[in-house]
């Protein structure tokens, strides 16, 4: 009885110590900075305190829900579409 209480403890330590070790929830990324733009490898976020490029201003399903503003998008590798303001940090 004993193991399968440690053995159902440890998966949710190591979710817990992922969590607040700060891994970053990518359905949140509005707000996020990134280095390079449409032409490069632009999904490298970075903190807004770096150099940077552009910032996330969105996070959408499809492109043409992207806000007034936005001067380029990409698809994340969750399939969302991110809206970038061009913005250099």
């Amino acid at each position: 009885m004993r193991w399968g209480v440690l053995i159902a403890a440890v998966p949710l330590a190591i979710l817990v110590a992922g969590t607040a070790a700060g891994c970053k929830d990518p359905r949140n990324a509005e707000g996020q900075c990134l280095v390079g733009g449409p032409t490069s490898n632009h999904d490298k976020v970075v903190s807004c305190s770096k150099p940077h490029d552009g910032k996330i201003v969105a996070s959408v399903s499809h492109e043409s829900d992207c806000p007034q503003g936005t001067d380029w998008s990409y698809a994340a590798k969750d399939l969302k579409v991110m809206c970038v303001h061009n913005e250099k940090g």
